[in-house]
């Protein structure tokens, strides 16, 4: 009869995974509420009892009570309002405490000091509820920020291959600098309807996936590569026609030297080019549509990279 203690073994290791995970989780957060504090509040408190520490050891007088009008400030900067008001109500009762435990006699003093750290202490909360309405403000504006870039994002990325979609090229393409030579080319996936037929759609993504990671990996960062729909994709190279040919050819080489694997079966890769040079008074869709006519072309006269 088989043995379970291998499959216990298994399970006690998840189960310590588990909880040493939780205890992890535990501990950071302990950590962060304990950070939490210790600024705005524990820090604070302690100069409190150290500023009364060094007036107590001066002899029976409060002349150092008066800092105690600094230390909400101090508050101010790290907490909320709640905090800081709490650390102004520690500094203003110990005041009033040491106050009676230690006077100097002079009670018009002792009430200014008083006074002084209770504005301190207020002006402190409103400081401090200003810096936390700022900062909140800046969260959201960058919250705000990326979900705008997510959103752009996603409206011009192709979900499959992760390259540039149709809307993602047009926009590309249209902010380009035109100044210089610029070659469009239209490559076409041959017979990926027989790798959809004979392997089945999961096998046509990932041929395509692949098809577009070869792409990007074949061309520069100057380059500009999409997928223009279905099977197609688009690339815009900053030559004039004659260099992105030989650009061309090379990318072709690399992208179709190797099949794409399927589980245990290769998909060999077969790309035809057409490409064509973008006029400078020519709009986007003139020259893709005759990229897309060279392509054609080429897929007729069975030539790899067909010019137009």
């Amino acid at each position: 009869m088989p043995s379970n203690s291998g499959k216990a073994s298994v399970d006690v290791v998840v189960v310590e995974d588990s909880l040493s995970d939780i205890a992890l989780t535990d501990s950071q957060a302990h950590t962060a509420a304990w950070r939490h504090w210790v600024l705005p509040v524990i820090v604070p408190v302690f100069l409190v009892a150290l500023i009364l520490q060094a007036d107590l050891l001066e002899g029976p007088k409060t002349a150092y009570v008066g800092v105690l009008a600094v230390v909400p400030m101090l508050a101010a900067v790290f907490g909320t309002p709640l905090q800081t008001a709490i650390v102004g109500a520690v500094a203003w009762l110990a005041a009033l405490g040491f106050g009676h435990l230690a006077s100097d006699g002079n009670a018009t003093s002792q009430n200014v000091r008083l006074l002084m750290i209770a504005t301190s202490a207020v002006g402190a909360v409103f400081a401090s509820g200003h810096r936390v309405k700022r900062e909140k403000r800046l969260q959201e504006a960058e919250r705000d920020r990326t979900l705008m870039e997510q959103m752009r994002y996603d409206a011009t990325t192709d979900i499959l291959t992760g390259a540039l979609n149709r809307r993602g090229l047009v926009m590309t393409l249209e902010a380009i600098d035109r100044s210089g030579p610029i070659t469009v080319a239209v490559a076409d996936c041959d017979d990926f309807k027989l790798v959809n037929d004979r392997l089945g759609h999961l096998a046509g993504d990932r041929y395509l996936k692949s098809t577009a990671l070869r792409l990007t990996r074949a061309l520069s960062e100057q380059d500009i590569i999409g997928r223009w729909g279905g099977d197609e994709f688009l690339i815009a190279l900053p030559l004039p026609l004659e260099e992105a040919q030989i650009v061309l050819e090379r990318v072709n080489h690399q992208v179709t030297h190797d099949p794409v694997m399927n589980d245990s079966e290769s998909m060999s890769v077969s790309l035809t080019f057409g490409a064509t040079e973008w006029a400078a008074d020519e709009s986007l869709d003139s020259v893709v549509s005759r990229a897309d006519q060279a392509m054609y072309e080429g897929k007729r006269s069975n030539q790899r990279i067909n010019v137009g």
